[in-house]
């Protein structure tokens, strides 16, 4: 621009601006004094040209050269003033770009002519796309193979096992609420908080029915409990072991005249040589407790009732227990396995109900930082005070469901954090809540891809966890994309192209979108890479991230440029009023925009217009060629070279006006890495990088059980008790059933859908299998009797054998004691049928009973109430008619062992027990028969299965390792072409890694790689590589070419765009660490720590390899390493030729 009475040497680019013809270019020289008369030169200059085009010959003033120019080549010339304000060589009307030549020109072109008209086009694809997929958006249900490996022989032998069972079931009628579900059990422990360390006091025994009474005594406590076999309106004494029952008798019962509520009575049991009830003294106490221990025939499940300290000598006990159990089936169902997710729902939800009244009992309420569970349940009495833990495995559940919800409450923090400091850094609220938006609304549009088109039916809740990533991501997009556009006027400028606000964006777009779609698509790998985990959840996650990373990048470039053209024009620069007169779209008179592209002169030149609302002082100075300014023509002319602060040869970057985090990494840090500094930085990171792969290598599964709860919560206190053992005995859940399995020959997994992990196949049973064969019976019972004292030394077994001794294994064929004489089972059964004692001798080794009498025989002893209650699905026949000819025949049949493993138990312990019960079965399949061949250990419990699961997260991390590493690689070699920068870049990355699970999680919280750990780390794996993928391909894309210019323009120019994304990231993954699950709180700390790491790595380490050993030149350029290889092998076969 030519200030008056200043003259400059100016040139435009004339074209043709018919819509897709070919763009023609001529340079034209042009000399015009501002604000004066016509210049013969002006005229001199473009009348040949105008001549050859049939122009009009009248050129006498501006005006009528002006309109010459437009009439001849369609297009329009700048004009102000009488003025014509040609740039050299600004480009003020290019041609419009084809899409299928120039998609982001022509995306750019249409952005700045028509922005509202594609801001609104874009919104519309994305909230069409969102709208579609809305109703799709929910969990997936649970299921009991959600978080195990369907492809595991373990796995899929429980499965085999569970399958068979229910299939067995469907042939089975049991009695209302007859089967005890140990799933369903509500578990009370008591803890002494007294003088004498005892809780058996009399007023504290008192208040332990009171406690037990929310539960017995509930309402509809008599529709679920374990009913009496010959009065199902009664329940059985046999479904509660509790110590309130020591000294008070319990009779609860359905009230059938009254809606069938609860009607219950509690007796104290009273001395009968005094008449009074022992619960009432301390003498009565100890004299009852004493009887007790010395009548084990009466009580024979007593002692476990109390901790390890209680004996004859010490009847003092710290801690005591109680437990309830609920039955099956419920009435109007045939057995357990009858819609069995229906009856397990209502009784979980009586237990969460239950637990409810509890809490308000003892006044237990949350807070928005804290559970309910963690304020103490301490009620005091006269002898002192008592707290109370209750648990069960349908309460947890609950419990996680509902800190899961409320946790990610801080979701909305995590928002308006993020959204805050976007607002900060770009200076637009505008760019902000849309920022805010475009990233909300891609998690939706992700969705749309996963479910839809893909048709990945499974999404479970670890999906969310996407959404404390995505922030920082989306908010690292908008600040390259942002800060592209700030520093873009003066990158033209310098580089003497046009700078409007046209050629901006499309100059944004394209150094933009290539630095944020290589990110994207590196994150997004990392993130498939989890997608080759066995586990479902992870590869659902691993699929639905990285189709979140790549919809976030596609929703911003599309609203991005509209957007940001309509934000310059009429928000950029302007005050509250302005800015909110420009928002009404026309209906209040604004000042006009001012392009500060048209601005020629160089800040801090005389004559530069001040800074304004239509001129801002620019955040990033220009880069300016002062040779190829003088070198538009001042020879002849008398023209002066254009001023500038900038010298030939020094630096070309004015650090005046530079932001702060610019000129930082510009000035300090540059000259700071270009000292010894570097060498320092380079050597300490090779140390920290060892002691992180040090550290790793130590990282183990936990020693100890889990904890999914803070410390302070009342089930993470109970879990500690259970891991103490501080009982003698445990409750049915903390123990551990093993079946050892004939008749099944595996599953078939062909057709199976991969997205439902309980569809693991259809089980095969095997063709050999014979019962009624003699040795197949005799096999079964030296199996049976070899079981019993089979040896166990491992950790997990605490009686040193396979089995609990003091549990009797269930043998549906026989079972007999120590001296072989059968206690039980079908032939004790037989030997009383029949006439005349036909089988009183019937013995399953001695003299069995074999072929189709014996499958006849055993089917109708299948279907013995007795049987299915002692047996249930032992045995598979799956008819209800036994009297076929000929008779039906057991697809299988199984063992069933108490086995001496205490829950909860740490995964590497239990799997050396799995190990031994493995060792035994594949033992006794030695020398077996062919009908008894494959026998199998197995168990249905989840803690059998889940130990499998920790073990595969740990592994699924070195798997998303092995692979994310090449593919980044290869990546990064692809996308800067420099085969040297992108190893740069994987062993920054590498090192990041071992700093955040070395260093982070096993150095600083001194964790073991358990569930938690696993899981986060995978997702680590995923956002550690944006930062300094960001800096290489700044490195690479910049103009200079030796290697310390190369990283002071990368980290000047990217630096400020890192940094801020570190901190948006860094404010997204804060809030986690208020959260009350532990499993959030751990993945706050491996966020933050994972920014820092990858923020020091990229910055610092990465920064000063580069200044140190970077590519300079053509060193590591792929096309150059290519061309030489083709010499090479041209030379080489020319040579072989002659």
């Amino acid at each position: 621009r030519c200030f008056p009475p200043a003259a400059c040497v100016v040139a435009t680019r004339v074209h043709s601006c018919d819509v897709g013809t070919h763009v023609r270019t001529r340079q034209l020289p042009v000399l015009s004094r501002g604000g004066m008369g016509p210049d013969p030169a002006v005229a001199a200059a473009f009348r040949p040209v105008l001549a050859a085009a049939k122009a009009p010959a009248q050129l006498d003033t501006p005006f009528e050269l002006h309109r010459a120019i437009t009439a001849t080549y369609k297009c329009g010339v700048i004009a102000e003033d009488d003025v014509i304000l040609m740039v050299a060589p600004l480009d003020y009307g290019p041609a419009q770009p084809r899409i299928t030549e120039d998609p982001l020109g022509w995306y750019a072109m249409h952005s700045f002519r028509r922005p509202r008209m594609m801001f609104t086009a874009a919104w519309s694809v994305v909230l069409i796309l969102c709208a579609v997929s809305f109703p799709f958006f929910d969990l997936s249900p649970e299921g009991d193979y959600d978080w195990l490996l369907g492809g595991n022989a373990l796995v899929s032998r429980s499965y085999a096992l569970k399958r068979v069972q229910e299939e067995t079931s469907l042939y089975t009628e049991l009695a209302e609420r007859s089967v005890k579900q140990n799933e369903q059990l509500i578990h009370f422990m008591y803890e002494a908080k007294t003088a004498s360390g005892s809780v058996l006091a009399p007023a504290l025994i008192k208040e332990m029915l009171s406690v037990e009474m929310a539960f017995f005594a509930a309402e509809r406590f008599a529709v679920f409990c374990v009913a009496d076999i010959a009065n199902v309106s009664k329940c059985s004494p046999g479904g509660a072991q509790s110590i309130v029952n020591l000294f008070y008798d319990a009779e609860v019962s359905r009230d059938i005249n009254n809606g069938n509520k609860t009607a219950y009575s509690v007796t104290p049991i009273t001395d009968a040589s005094t008449g009074t009830p022992y619960v009432d003294t301390q003498e009565g106490v100890d004299k009852r407790l004493a009887a007790i221990l010395a009548n084990t025939a009466s009580f024979p499940d007593a002692r476990l009732l109390f901790d390890t300290s209680f004996s004859a000598n010490n009847l003092k006990a710290k801690y005591v227990q109680s437990f309830y159990f609920l039955g099956m089936p419920l009435a109007g169902y045939s057995n357990p396995a009858d819609r069995n997710e229906d009856q397990r729902r209502r009784g979980d939800a009586f237990i969460v109900d239950v637990s409810a009244s509890l809490q308000k009992r003892f006044g237990l309420k949350d807070t928005f930082l804290k559970s309910t569970f963690q304020t103490s349940s301490v009620a005091d009495t006269v002898d002192g005070g008592v707290k109370v833990y209750w648990w069960s495995q349908p309460m947890e559940a609950n419990e996680w469901a509902v800190l899961t919800a409320k946790d990610l409450n801080w979701t909305i923090m995590s928002f308006i954090g993020v959204g805050g400091y976007i607002a900060y850094h770009t200076g637009s609220l505008i760019i902000s809540l849309n920022s805010m938006c475009m990233t909300l609304f891609s998690i939706f549009v992700a969705f749309f891809f996963f479910r839809i088109v893909f048709q990945i039916t499974f999404f479970s809740f670890i999906n969310f966890l996407i959404i404390f990533v995505v922030l920082g991501v989306g908010a690292d997009d908008v600040f390259v994309f942002m800060d592209a556009f700030q520093q873009s006027l003066y990158e033209l400028k310098a580089d003497q192209q046009a700078a409007t606000l046209e050629f901006r964006i499309k100059h944004t777009m394209k150094r933009a979108l290539h630095a944020i779609f290589v990110t994207s698509f590196t994150t997004s790998v990392a993130f498939l890479a989890t997608s080759l985990s066995p586990l479902v959840p992870l590869k659902s996650f691993g699929i639905f991230s990285a189709l979140v990373i790549i919809c976030v990048f596609c929703v911003n470039a599309l609203i991005l440029p509209p957007l940001v053209v309509m934000y310059a024009r009429n928000f950029m620069g302007r005050g509250w009023i302005e800015s909110f007169k420009a928002f009404t779209c026309g209906l209040l008179p604004t000042a006009p925009y001012v392009d500060p592209g048209r601005e020629l002169t160089t800040p801090g030149d005389h004559g530069e217009a001040p800074p304004s609302p239509s001129n801002p002082r620019p955040s990033f100075s220009a880069r300016t060629s002062l040779r190829r300014a003088n070198s538009l023509g001042n020879a002849g002319t008398g023209l002066k070279r254009l001023p500038s602060k900038i010298r030939p040869g020094d630096e070309k970057y004015d650090t005046d006006s530079m932001r702060i985090t610019e000129r930082f990494f510009y000035m300090r840090y540059y000259h700071f890495l270009r000292g010894r500094a570097k060498y320092v930085i380079l050597v300490s990171f090779t140390a920290l990088f060892a002691v992180g792969v040090m550290l790793w290598v130590k990282l183990e599964v936990p020693a100890e059980p889990e904890q999914w709860f803070p410390e302070s919560h009342m089930f993470s206190q109970y879990q500690d008790l259970a891991s103490r053992k501080v009982m003698v005995g445990g409750d049915s859940a903390s123990t551990l059933s093993v079946n050892i399995m004939w008749g099944v020959d595996g599953v078939d997994s062909t057709g199976t859908n991969p997205w439902d992990p309980s569809d693991l196949g259809i089980v095969k049973y095997d063709e050999d299998f014979n019962l009624a064969a003699a040795d197949a019976q005799a096999w079964i019972m030296q199996t049976y009797e070899k079981l019993k004292d089979a040896p166990c030394t491992v950790k997990a077994c605490s009686s040193g054998l396979l089995v609990d001794p003091a549990e009797p294994i269930r043998n549906v064929l026989a079972e007999t004691d120590s001296s072989g004489n059968l206690t039980g089972g079908f032939y004790l059964w037989l030997r009383t049928q029949g006439t005349s004692g036909a089988h009183v001798g019937a013995h399953p080794t001695t003299a069995p009973l074999i072929g189709d009498a014996f499958n006849a025989k055993m089917c109708a002893y299948s279907k013995l109430e007795v049987t299915k209650l002692r047996y249930p699905n032992h045995i598979g026949y799956m008819t209800n008619d036994c009297d076929t000819s000929p008779a039906p025949t057991p697809r299988f049949i199984l063992i069933e062992a108490q086995s001496s493993i205490r829950l909860p138990q740490a995964p590497k312990d239990f799997v050396e027990a799995q190990d031994a019960w493995e060792d035994f079965s594949d033992g006794s399949n030695a020398g077996a028969p062919s009908s008894m061949a494959g026998a199998e250990a197995t168990s249905t419990n989840t803690f059998w299965l889940w130990s499998v699961t920790s073990l595969s997260l740990m592994a699924n991390v070195y798997l998303g390792l092995a692979v994310c590493f090449p593919m980044v690689f290869l990546v990064l070699t692809v996308s800067t072409g420099n085969m040297l920068l992108a190893l740069y870049s994987t062993i920054t990355i590498a090192g990041i890694v071992t700093s955040v699970i070395g260093i982070g999680a096993g150095g600083i919280m001194g964790w073991d790689l358990g569930t938690t750990e696993a899981i986060a780390s995978v997702i680590v794996i995923g956002f550690s590589v944006d930062y300094c993928v960001h800096l290489a391909n700044a490195y690479i894309e910049n103009d200079a070419t030796d290697r310390e210019t190369r990283t002071r323009i990368a980290l000047t120019t990217m630096g400020i765009s890192v940094t801020a994304g570190a901190i948006t990231t860094i404010i997204a993954g804060a809030f986690l660490a208020l959260c009350i699950l532990t499993f959030f709180v751990k993945f706050a700390f491996l966020i933050t720590w994972t920014i820092i790491c990858s923020y020091l790595w990229a910055v610092v380490f990465f920064g000063a390899l580069c200044m140190t050993a970077g590519p300079s030149g053509k060193f590591g350029d792929i096309r150059h390493i290519w061309q030489k290889v083709r010499r090479f092998f041209a030379r080489w076969c020319s040579s072989s030729a002659h």
